[in-house]
């Protein structure tokens, strides 16, 4: 008997695997990271926490003004074939952002911090890295019929050139656009239309009043005789009055406002044309409604902000491809009736310094370096990307400049630390030149070796303090190197 229930198991484990088969696919990346002044300033004063509208941000420990890091990715993306018309898909990640920075979750002391209870110079040979939890970062049911396509879960979701809505598949994305709900997409001829509903928060409760829910529909029209593709994404976002959203932006900090009743839309067009070796694509992403009692407690206050976003791309051969984007994002300008400051999509990059890393996370460990949005800015970058076989290499050369600075004697917005103040001296709104140069090599089909640098000869829009005594601006550059394997 005993001999036959390991057999009985094992046929019966054959049996579900023959049954339900599952492919394995994921991502894993390593690299390492040196940023060499990244307050982008001369000055080794750490003036930050004194007046909300300076630039500076707080030095490190040690008033260290270069950070050097390690951080990795880690997702497996299991997928269940049930049958013929229906899958389950999961992804599975660490941390935060997809994984985490070497280290951070080391434990310090190896008993509790009280007095006569250290040990951390006894057992500091046998400090180890020791936790770091697991998340089901999107667990969802795909359910195919002849009328539609079925999303049922929590899953990710991507428009346009994902400025906005961003599903994390492209190499080395940290964040992704996550939705809680259902999903239909309708295929008609040319045309891919899908509405969904979903859930962002439940609050302290499960009751209608502390929720936070999500519903919307996109329409795109995809012609691949013409090479054109076109449409429109439609979504309300809204909060219930006691869902608990809070924020302190009057730069006082003390208790933060709660921001009640919330609706905000989302209009975001996409339009995508090839002719020949040329092709443009352009996102014009869209806000409005209302983002509750933002500035007062009896008034709600309107959310007004966009961006246009061009994308233009001539293959000249199969080596040489030339690219040129254009991009116009909104900033705030300190008015308090209405807010007008656009945050795109983390993964959403334009360069390799500029708006790549929030680096406050450097003093702050609170918060995490990869949670960078490009904003209030209007850019140009022009690239030449050379590929032969296995190597990649595209160098660019990026100008911006901010689209709201402060002026004396009017309200304004720091948009890196999200606080009003009052300006009593201007500001100027040259964010900088950067030169950027990346690099890949793709040693086999499932890993890529590479590397960026970026050097940002800095403007002075960052050597604002709001006082007469301004900073003086330092060029700041970034090193990078990495492994990634996708399976």
């Amino acid at each position: 008997m005993k001999k036959l229930i390991p057999v009985t198991l094992a046929v019966a484990s054959a049996n579900f695997a023959t049954a339900l088969p599952i492919d394995w696919h994921g991502e894993f990346q390593v690299d390492t990271n040196r940023i060499e002044e990244f307050r982008r300033i001369e000055s080794t004063d750490d003036n930050s926490a004194a007046n909300a509208g300076t630039q500076e941000v707080a030095l490190g420990s040690g008033q260290k003004s270069n950070a050097s890091f390690q951080s990795y990715i880690f997702k497996l993306m299991p997928e269940i074939i049930v049958n013929d018309s229906t899958t389950l898909k999961a992804v599975l990640t660490s941390g935060y952002g997809n994984g985490g920075v070497w280290g951070d979750s080391s434990q310090k002391k190896k008993v509790p911090t009280t007095a006569g209870t250290e040990f951390a110079n006894a057992l500091y040979s046998h400090n180890t890295v020791s936790d770091n939890s697991i998340n089901l970062t999107q667990a969802y049911a795909t359910f195919y019929s002849d009328a539609a396509t079925y999303q049922l879960g929590r899953f990710a979701t991507n428009w346009g050139l994902g400025a906005i809505h961003n599903d994390g598949s492209e190499l080395g994305s940290h964040h992704a656009t996550i939705r809680d709900g259902l999903k239909v997409n309708f295929k008609i001829g040319n045309f891919m239309i899908s509405p969904y509903t979903a859930k962002i928060s439940s609050g302290d409760s499960l009751t209608k009043s502390t929720r936070i829910k999500e519903s919307g529909i996109s329409l795109l029209y995809n012609n691949l005789d013409q090479e054109m593709s076109f449409g429109i994404l439609y979504a309300k976002n809204k909060a219930s009055n006691f869902a608990n959203l809070s924020e302190d932006i009057d730069g006082d900090n003390t208790a933060k406002v709660n921001l009640g009743k919330t609706d905000v839309k989302i209009t975001d067009l996409y339009f995508k044309k090839s002719f020949g070796k040329f092709s443009t694509e352009i996102e014009v992403p869209i806000m409005s409604g209302e983002l509750g009692k933002l500035y007062s407690a009896t008034g709600n206050a309107n959310y007004k902000a966009k961006a246009i976003l061009v994308h233009s791309t001539y293959a000249h051969n199969s080596n040489h491809i030339f690219n040129f984007n254009v991009g116009k994002v909104s900033g705030d300008a300190g008015n308090q009736d209405s807010y007008e400051a656009l945050f795109l999509n983390p993964n959403f990059q334009i360069a390799n310094v500029l708006f790549r890393y929030n680096t406050a996370a450097v003093s702050d460990t609170n918060q995490n370096i990869y949670d960078s949005y490009v904003t209030n800015t209007f850019y140009l970058k022009f690239a030449h990307t050379y590929e032969a076989g296995k190597w990649n290499w595209t160098n660019s050369v990026i100008w911006a400049k901010a689209e709201e600075v402060a002026k004396a004697g009017e309200n304004g917005y720091n948009h890196q630390t999200n606080k009003t103040f009052t300006a009593t001296f201007n500001q100027e709104d040259d964010l900088g030149i950067e030169i950027d140069s990346d690099f890949t090599y793709k040693w086999n089909t499932s890993v890529t070796l590479g590397g960026s640098f970026g050097y940002l000869m800095t403007g002075d829009y960052y050597a604002y303090t709001n006082t007469a005594a301004k900073n003086t601006v330092k060029d700041s550059y970034v090193l990078k190197a990495f492994a990634n394997v996708k399976f």
